[in-house]
């Protein structure tokens, strides 16, 4: 018995001093320095009277929120599970011919709307990562080393072809857009109110794009109290059958977690 709780008493120490851990949960913030590129397009074709245009403007840095299941107790290597959430806003606009520009926004629903009543397009990626480590333990700390499997969401992008299936879907906004282009006020107001919902609608009934593809892992656990680890990771990631407009960075995962 006496054996029995000495080996109880040492396991406890150790897991409570060193950044081991039997497994762990923990949230972390993401910031991933990748970037959207621009892009400038016909979205409709009005013959005589021009065209209709989009230009979306670029945007860089996407920032969110992750989640992080952990398990060291496998000989040699740990494993990591870990899902992000990462995004940000851009411009995007409609180019009538003889008029003003008319920024592409939308109505956000409840209970986003309680914080804005308009919203300019949002670009987001998630990533669901099962990852395997190579651990180097020392004394209060972690650090690791790996790779992965990547599954990745990204959110459709409001561009000129984005928008050819918007105007296409509701051809009454066509003659709105005209009227706003013969410089009409009250033709180009109801067509930036009409605007705004259809792209509501065809964002939400457009589908993501997805698909499987890998990460690069490099990281480190650190005990700072008995069962209290912060940690900090860096990712890169390749595949996963995001926008081409989107070019991947370095992503950034800071965070702490509980480790038994």
């Amino acid at each position: 018995m006496r054996k029995i709780l000495t080996f109880a008493a040492a396991f406890a120490l150790f897991a409570t001093t060193q950044a081991f851990a039997i497994a762990g949960f923990g949230a972390h913030y993401v910031m991933n320095t990748g970037s959207l590129k621009s892009s400038n397009g016909v979205a409709q074709d009005l013959g005589t009277l021009g065209s209709i245009k989009v230009e979306q403007e670029s945007a860089s840095l996407l920032q969110g929120l992750g989640f992080k299941l952990w398990i060291d107790l496998i000989p040699l290597v740990d494993i990591e599970g870990t899902f992000n959430v990462a995004a940000t806003r851009y411009k995007s606009y409609l180019i009538i011919p003889g008029a003003d520009p008319i920024s592409l926004e939308y109505a956000p629903e409840a209970p986003y709307n309680m914080a804005f009543s308009k919203a300019s397009p949002l670009f987001g990626v998630a990533n669901g990562d099962i990852s395997v480590t190579y651990p180097f333990d020392l004394p209060f700390i972690r650090p690791y080393v790996g790779a992965g499997f990547s599954y990745s969401w990204s959110i459709p992008i409001v561009n000129s072809s984005f928008t050819k299936k918007m105007l296409d879907s509701s051809p009454e906004l066509v003659g709105a857009l005209t009227g706003a282009g013969a410089q009409d006020p009250d033709a180009a107001s109801d067509a930036a109110e009409k605007i705004g919902s259809v792209l509501a609608k065809t964002l939400k009934d457009e589908s993501y794009s997805s698909g499987p593809g890998g990460h690069i892992i490099i990281g480190c656990r650190i005990t700072v109290i008995p069962f209290i680890k912060p940690y900090v990771n860096g990712k890169y990631y390749f595949g996963g059958n995001t926008s081409s407009q989107f070019s991947q960075g370095f992503v950034l995962e800071v965070g702490g977690g509980l480790g038994l």
